[in-house]
């Protein structure tokens, strides 16, 4: 696999279509409709334009004479010359010839196309008339007016040079004239998208524009008619054909992360089974080298025992230095200042330009010259640090002739590399020592093979439980002890929580005849709610200020502590199971603390031995990157969940918005357009009724705008709203918000209120909540039909049976007195609120299913700002009642006042 393929641009930036299925989608059009000249247009989103792709001509027309004409104004090179006519031949692969012959039979099969011989292509010196490449805006010649308009067009080629050429001065150079044109728009295809209820305006994929060179076979009118629906197959290929273009990049980026996958999973089965620096060092490279270019590479590794810096490998201008596998160049650290301090004190990737960063390049000289020559002219340096919990054993430092050679993606891979290195070089030293001190080099090798499955089996696994399950079984089994115990904080931080144990059971579980139910473990990747009982102090203990130690034992005074501050099952895993001496490991994942793994030593030992420790260490510096992985992969599920609702709402706000917001612009712009058209010959009634027009659409719009943007100032549920109440009539603030509705004119609408009830609240809102849900009445009810809104005083308690679900506070009698209210009902006769939808119309940009397909228009945050009004009032609305095809009823309380002595207007 070569470095471009990693490091290089994204082969799936810009899809075009096939030229041969155009050529023959072309050929086939002008086939059926009997012309002698074709081209197509499609539209170039990274412009915003329309862009010729392809102008065709059959190969038995006749040119005639170069014709000048009035010109035509586009971004095509103009020549003065007409060039020579040329035959394509179509060269495809297998593939592309079966899929365009697959293509050709459909259009045979669907259409009674007249069979045309053959076609050439023209190119703009033969002619410019919509030259190849050339493009345009909406508006703009033929194909931006047809574009522009959505609609089929005929023309003749006189019309044409009257109509839209007149303005032009460009000379038009051309070997044929034509007769007539027939423009026929490429709809998107929207039936799918319309069967599933998500109807959106249709979109001008791009344009075809047929012409003739004499007197049409066929009426041009009709063909006009019937062109549209024949090209909605052409717009059907070349939706499948992008479609499939989106696919094979889908694919190839699935087999690029599989390779990637592949490659850690190669490296990491390596080692330790090999323990030669030669084969360490060999092994990094061609890692490397597979994922990124690299012209320029340096591999050194500190050892802490002996304080010293080896560059075991390093290459200049893509030529290795030989020798230092067997004899590596040694320093102190003091020699290496810079080295030092990015590695034991930052301890992160380093990536910059030596040859565009001129400051970075003289701070970090030192890291760019050196045993592998002198990189800093060279366009991209990345170093990556080889970290053991927070200790950095040393770092991989690359160069790259090509600038950002080292995209975030590929350095993620390199880092995962280099944990894995790391662990295995942390395993290799112990291995040596082990070789060198013991006799016991098949043990050991046996130890560590143990170790690397149980480190491939964490590191295969996403489900948290599953993997700290494995973790604490390998432990137990590589340490030969009974018990192993992962504890990771609780939420808050104030206990560890047991997640996982260890422990196999001596007790063989039997049927007693008791008749109990036999207690069964969980499956397999789900918590134990036993284990989760086992919980230790942690915060404000010593065991939080370890938590930054590589490793520490607990002794029977530690022990005993911490069982005077745990629950019940901590104390009986302290005290019971005849702990004295354990094991405390901290996983720590980037400098976050992730929890302990706790290992009690074996036949009443006070330690481990050191290789068993290391052992330990190096398992739980692998598992916590897998826990981390895991533990973002589950974050990830939920926030896929949360972002999987929101693109919900979202896809809910845009349909409401595109049918609200289109209806009252449509308007503007139409009658907008028709008073400057008519403004010389308009009478003053015209106007009048034109600018009526124009404001009750501008009040919509500007009402629909308001309400969004009362909604954003209201803000989420949990924010309180700051609300002056004062004694406010129900009969007053109701006959004001009937004033202010515009459809009640064709309704019945009934007030049943006394004149002597008065409620707490603010009275601009009160109007405001009257007037939305008097309005949705109207607008949802059938012309013709009754509206009654009633006040019926009561207790606050009475309300209780009339709530829903969704409104019932258990605690308001506790909080608050029993208080007299007033239950206001607003009861209408329309097709009623499905079940399912009867909870959703009280959110944002939420309006009932069924409604978006009746002309009734709404923003869908009418309910939800009433709510949040009332609910700042003191108090709550809901939809008491709501039977299909009868009719709904809305109903709000707010607390009730004595009527005031003087009630007069």
């Amino acid at each position: 696999m070569s470095a471009s393929t990693w490091g290089g641009p994204n082969s799936s930036a810009e899809e075009h279509y096939p030229l041969s299925l155009l050529r023959l989608l072309l050929k086939e059009t002008m086939g059926q409709f009997g012309a002698q000249g074709a081209c197509m247009a499609l539209h170039d989103e990274t412009i915003g334009q329309m862009r010729v792709q392809l102008h065709v001509r059959a190969t038995n027309a006749q040119p005639s004479s170069e014709l000048p004409l009035v010109g035509l104004n586009h971004s095509s090179p103009q020549q003065d010359t007409p060039g020579r006519r040329k035959t394509v031949q179509l060269d495809t692969g297998e593939e592309e010839t079966q899929h365009v012959a697959s293509v050709n039979a459909s259009l045979r099969s669907r259409s009674q196309a007249l069979p045309v011989d053959g076609v050439i292509d023209i190119t703009p010196e033969q002619c410019d008339l919509f030259a190849v490449g050339s493009t345009y805006s909406p508006g703009q010649d033929l194909i931006g007016y047809t574009w522009h308009k959505n609609e089929a067009y005929t023309m003749r080629h006189e019309d044409y040079l009257a109509l839209v050429r007149t303005n032009q001065t460009t000379a038009l150079h051309t070997d044929v004239t034509p007769s007539y044109y027939l423009t026929i728009p490429i709809r998107e295809a929207t039936l799918v998208d319309e069967s599933l209820g998500h109807p959106h305006p249709t979109t001008v994929l791009g344009v075809i524009v047929l012409y003739y060179l004499g007197n049409p076979t066929l009426n041009l009118q009709k063909v006009r008619v019937e062109a549209p629906k024949y090209v909605e197959r052409i717009a059907l290929y070349l939706q499948n054909e992008a479609l499939r273009a989106q696919n094979e990049n889908l694919c190839l980026k699935q087999q690029r992360t599989s390779d990637y996958l592949q490659l850690l999973q190669s490296i990491s089965s390596v080692f330790p089974t090999s323990v030669k620096l030669s084969d360490l060092v060999e092994h990094i490279y061609q890692f490397v080298a597979r994922v990124v270019d690299v012209s320029g590479m340096l591999l050194t590794i500190y050892d802490r025992d002996l304080d010293r810096l080896y560059d075991v490998f390093a290459m200049h201008n893509g030529v290795r230095v030989n020798g230092l596998a067997e004899k590596p160049a040694v320093q102190l650290k003091s020699e290496r200042p810079v080295w030092w301090r990015e590695t034991q004190h930052e301890k992160r990737s380093l990536l910059f330009s030596p040859a565009r960063d001129y400051e970075k390049t003289q701070a970090y000289q030192e890291l760019l010259t050196g045993v592998w020559g002198d990189q800093r002219y060279t366009a991209t340096f990345l170093l990556l640090p080889m970290k053991m919990f927070n200790r950095v054993v040393g770092t991989i430092c690359l160069t790259s002739m090509q600038p950002d050679a080292y995209p975030p993606e590929e350095i993620q891979v390199l880092e995962a590399m280099a944990q894995i290195v790391t662990v295995s070089i942390e395993n290799t030293k112990l291995y040596e020592r082990d070789r060198a001190i013991l006799n016991d080099a098949r043990q050991r090798e046996a130890q560590l093979a143990a170790i690397n499955s149980a480190l491939q089996s964490i590191s295969s696994v996403l489900n948290v439980t599953e993997l700290l399950n494995s973790l604490v079984e390998s432990v137990a089994l590589i340490a030969n002890v009974d018990m192993c115990v992962f504890f990771e904080p609780s939420p808050s931080s104030e206990e560890l929580i047991a997640h996982a144990l260890y422990a196999p059971s001596s007790v063989k579980m039997v049927d007693d005849g008791s008749g109990m139910p036999v207690i069964t473990p969980p499956n397999k990747g789900e918590p134990d709610k036993f284990i989760n009982m086992i919980q230790l102090p942690f915060k404000g203990t010593f065991l939080e200020h370890m938590a930054d130690e590589g490793f520490f034992y607990l002794d029977p005074p530690k022990l005993d502590e911490l069982a005077r501050g745990s629950n019940e099952g901590g104390v009986i895993f302290l005290r019971e199971i005849g702990v004295e001496h354990m094991l405390m490991v901290p996983v720590s994942y980037q400098a976050v603390f992730i929890g302990f793994l706790a290992v009690p030593t074996p036949n009443g030992n006070r330690f481990f031995r050191p290789k068993d420790v290391g052992t330990v260490l190096a398992i739980c510096a692998q598992a916590a990157s897998a826990i981390r992985n895991a533990h973002l992969f589950e974050q990830r599920e939920e926030a896929y969940a949360r972002l999987e609702r929101m693109d919900k709402l979202k896809d809910e706000f845009l349909v409401t918005a595109s049918h609200e917001l289109r209806t009252p612009l449509t308007a503007i712009s139409g009658y907008s357009s028709q008073l400057k058209r008519q403004s010389a010959r308009a009478t003053p009634q015209t106007v009048l009724r034109f600018a009526t027009k124009i404001s009750v659409a501008a009040q919509q719009l500007s009402d629909l705008v308001a309400n969004i943007t009362e909604a954003a100032q209201i803000g989420p549920g949990d924010r309180k709203m700051d609300i002056q109440t004062e004694n406010v009539q129900m009969l007053a603030a109701t006959e004001m918000a009937l004033n202010m509705i515009t459809h009640h004119s064709e309704h019945m609408i009934t007030l049943d209120i006394d004149r002597d009830i008065w409620i707490n609240g603010d009275a601009p809102r009160v109007r405001q909540v009257l007037t939305n849900l008097i309005e949705n009445a109207t607008k949802y009810s059938p012309p013709g039909t009754q509206i009654q809104v009633t006040a019926t005083p009561m207790l606050l308690s009475d309300t209780e049976p009339l709530l829903t679900e969704d409104q019932l506070d258990p605690t308001l009698l506790i909080d608050h007195d029993d208080i007299p209210v007033v239950v206001v009902r607003v009861k209408d006769q329309g097709e009623g609120i499905l079940p399912q939808d009867q909870q959703k119309i009280f959110e944002k940009f939420v309006r009932a299913p069924r409604s978006l397909t009746t002309p009734v228009r709404g923003s869908g945050l009418g309910l939800y700002i009433c709510r949040r009004f009332v609910e700042a009032m003191g108090g709550k609305l809901w939809l008491e009642q709501s039977i299909a095809n009868e009719g709904s009823i809305f109903s709000f309380y707010l607390p009730q006042v004595a009527s005031p002595v003087d009630t007069g207007e």
